[in-house]
């Protein structure tokens, strides 16, 4: 054999294991497809599916009126989904993961991953896995469903991490709101004082409002009943209490400080139960004027919401204005 045909063979056999070695490497063996993590057009995306292997899951799907809703009953937290939007926007792969650290990351990714997956209509758009934070924080763990190989991606200009940003527990998906409701949506609004029934009072809206007790008309000032059904809007709740099934049970059956039924014009109505927080060691006023301890939080309620299923924290500072008193109105100058 000439020499010239050894060195050829030679040659052969090296580029044949370069390649062998090449194409051994994670991320060579990818299509161009299964690095594109982000959507571009997320307007496409009507709905919004995520699964952790803890069993929670959570659907959200927006509906004719452009809202967002979890499983079909509550309404999202529009900051929240337009976050995981722009998210999904503006994803960019950062840097592939080296081969020692393949399989870590895919142990990871298969133990405590969360699959999100993205429609339009009825259409599967995407499915992605979302691991932990990188060592340095600034980089998450992702893989494309029909990939072996994970990348490490991020938000160009966003020091930080990804994975909180794929929710998959109802509760955090809730939106804060409690009211948004103006004035011409309102038909009825009652305002029921279980322990001062004397006070309870209901507004019929119209050219010029009308306040009723016991079904009977009352004289009052219309300009604050207009006042007050324009004080609907923009009203959120502070967050969950920690508290177990029971204990929302038991705060449930207390006799309520107030219930307000708003009924709009199109025949849904809203009802919302306030209780009496007691005092506990998180109440910045403790004590009354007079040095007297106090027995319940001046500052903070429990309210139920969503039709009751639902307990959260309430400001008297937001919410105050809607607790105002027959006789308050009646009176009022």
């Amino acid at each position: 054999m000439s020499k010239n045909i050894k060195i050829l063979i030679a040659l052969v056999a090296i580029a044949g294991l370069t390649y062998w070695f090449i194409s051994r490497k994670p991320w060579s063996t990818l299509k161009g497809e299964l690095k594109e993590f982000a959507i571009k057009d997320t307007a496409n995306i009507t709905r919004l599916f995520f699964a952790d292997k803890k069993g929670n899951k959570v659907l959200l799907q927006r509906n004719e009126q452009n809202e967002w809703m979890i499983n079909n009953s509550t309404k999202a937290d529009p900051d929240k989904v337009n976050l995981l939007l722009a998210t999904m926007h503006d994803l960019e792969v950062r840097n592939p993961i080296t081969e020692n650290e393949h399989n870590t990351v895919v142990g990871i990714l298969a133990t405590q991953g969360i699959k999100a997956e993205f429609y339009n209509k009825n259409d599967l758009i995407k499915t992605i896995y979302i691991g932990s934070a990188t060592a340095d924080q600034a980089g998450t763990y992702m893989l494309i469903d029909g990939s072996d190989v994970p990348f490490v991606t991020h938000i160009n200009g966003f020091v930080g991490y990804l994975t909180p940003r794929f929710i998959t527990t109802e509760k955090m998906w809730k939106s804060k709101e409690v009211f948004n409701v103006s004035a011409s949506q309102i038909k009825q609004v009652s305002v029921e004082y279980p322990m001062d029934i004397k006070n309870s009072f209901v507004i019929e809206n119209g050219i010029n409002p009308i306040l009723k007790s016991n079904n009977n008309p009352i004289t009052c000032d219309v300009r604050f009943l207009k006042y007050y059904l324009g004080s609907f809007e923009h009203l959120f709740f502070e967050g969950y209490p920690e508290a177990s099934v029971s204990e929302k049970d038991s705060v449930f059956k207390r006799i309520p400080f107030c219930i307000i039924k708003l009924i709009k014009q199109n025949g849904q109505q809203i009802k919302f139960q306030v209780n009496l927080k007691p005092v506990d060691r998180s109440t910045m006023q403790q004590y009354d004027e007079k040095n007297n301890k106090l027995t319940y939080d001046t500052e903070k309620y429990f309210a139920f919401i969503n039709d009751d299923k639902d307990m959260v924290i309430i400001q008297q500072y937001n919410f105050g204005k809607l607790f105002r008193k027959l006789d308050e109105i009646v009176n009022m100058k």
